[in-house]
């Protein structure tokens, strides 16, 4: 496939997934978040035999979307395998059953009721997006089944804190804060334009970003929005350049964000710095932007990029991955997939070998320091009852010379500081080693 198809099929597929967004957002308000936690699940045993724990996901496997973010799934499948080929977690494999949603909410409905009701999977991890798991996460809640680490920012999984539900990527508040807070440090004084999704992504981002500002003399000059159908923002960059705006931030998907930043570079021949959410430091931006329009465009990461193969972390990702994934390259989504299902494993070896769902979920509010094997360089992992947020240390990447690159030192935003490592259970130690301490074992 040439590069001008591949941009333009992946421009497609990413905007596809905005559509289904759009559609999701609307008349979506009445599933509000519950303050009443939800059944432990003690006793609960569902999805757990004596040789097995299955777990259930909900991905796009098929259509356009698919080839953007299915890695995810493959990347947390590829690392139960590798657990499983040393013996499993106290004797038991880990399963992980993919169901295809498309990432339509109809679908997602009809592939996780399939999955809890005739499946019988223990929990559900990693699931994919916001208008998607917007579909189920009433549901998941209300029969008290584990909803790990849901892939997408929005405050709402974890705000208020829901027994049974675990926050997976940084909330849009805090990024816009983090963002806001680079804004004021480097640009204080100056004239600010946002560029805004109309959505609960761009809304968040815009509520923190002016938390991140606040105090310091930026001042927003012009305040652009689009809807997620329209994949050109040209009209919006011309506007915020006819503001005045001597900076521009960017609450928006790849292709806005791509469309802002050539129309800036190529048309308008703007020099403007340009920062951008955290969605789009991936190489799926870099691609569609060009890297040479994208070059200095500035955003953030909660982890490595999984082209930094001089550490040891993605070093082992790697060859789990090149014997336990699905072929061809690794990227940041199944570097990511990996990650979760490397925290999942170790929530269930705390767990012990009397697993439930109630133990299970009280294991996971119990995890104190753990140092995943991509967590090196952002600091350990801290849960309690509540703090449901995994990923509260962050980095600011610009790009460079086609790379998205780490400046500075990461930022802290844990909020379980003081915690004391749970009493580890009887056999721990025999079990397979997880963490960045972990050497990769060669299994058969």
């Amino acid at each position: 496939m040439s590069l001008t198809r591949k941009l333009c099929w992946l421009s497609l597929s990413v905007a596809l997934v905005a559509v289904v967004l759009l559609v999701a957002a609307c008349g979506g308000d009445e599933d509000q978040p519950s303050t009443t936690p939800s059944a432990t699940g003690a006793g609960d045993t569902t999805g757990v035999t004596a040789t097995e724990v299955k777990w259930g996901t909900h991905f796009p496997l098929s259509q356009n979307p698919a080839a953007a973010y299915a890695p995810i799934a493959f990347g947390m499948k590829a690392f139960f395998d590798y657990i499983s080929a040393q013996g499993g977690v106290y004797g038991r494999k880990l399963t992980l059953l993919i169901g295809d949603d498309h990432y339509n909410p109809p679908d997602t409905v009809e592939v996780v009721k399939k999955l809890v009701e005739q499946d019988k999977v223990f929990g559900i991890v990693g699931g994919l997006g916001e208008g998607t798991h917007l579909a189920v996460w009433k549901y998941l809640e209300e029969k008290g089944i584990p909803d790990m680490f849901v892939s997408t920012g929005l405050d709402a999984w974890t705000n208020p804190v829901v027994k049974s539900r675990f926050g997976g990527n940084p909330d849009y508040i805090t990024e816009g804060t983090f963002l806001g807070q680079y804004i004021a440090k480097n640009f204080d004084g100056k004239k600010l334009g946002l560029l805004i999704q109309s959505d609960a992504l761009g809304a968040e981002g815009e509520k923190g970003l002016k938390k991140g500002i606040e105090g310091s003399d930026v001042e927003i000059v012009a305040t652009e929005t689009y809807e997620v159908v329209q994949a050109d923002v040209s009209a919006q960059t011309q506007r915020l350049k006819t503001a005045g705006a001597e900076v521009v931030a960017v609450f928006a998907i790849p292709p806005q964000a791509a469309s802002l930043v050539k129309t800036a570079r190529e048309t308008l021949s703007w020099d403007v710095p340009i920062i951008v959410s955290g969605i789009n430091c991936s190489h799926i931006f870099i691609l569609l932007a060009s890297a040479k329009d994208a070059e200095g465009v500035m955003s953030f990461t909660f982890g490595h990029q999984a082209y930094e193969t001089e550490l040891p972390g993605t070093q082992k990702y790697q060859k789990i991955w090149d014997k336990f994934g699905t072929g061809g390259e690794m990227s940041n989504f199944e570097l990511y997939g990996m990650f979760v299902a490397e925290l999942t494993v170790h929530i269930t070896e705390l767990a012990g070998p009397d697993l439930t769902r109630g133990s299970f979920l009280d294991a996971a509010e119990s995890v104190c320091k753990f140092m995943c094997t991509s967590c090196v360089g952002f600091g350990p992992i801290s849960l309690s009852p509540t703090d449901h947020q995994p990923t509260q240390v962050l980095s600011y990447n610009v790009v460079k010379d086609g790379k998205w690159v780490p400046v500075g030192s990461p930022v802290d935003f844990e909020t379980t500081k003081d915690c004391t490592p749970p009493t580890l259970p009887a056999g721990f130690e025999d079990q397979p080693k997880v963490g960045a301490d972990a050497p990769y074992v060669d299994v058969p």
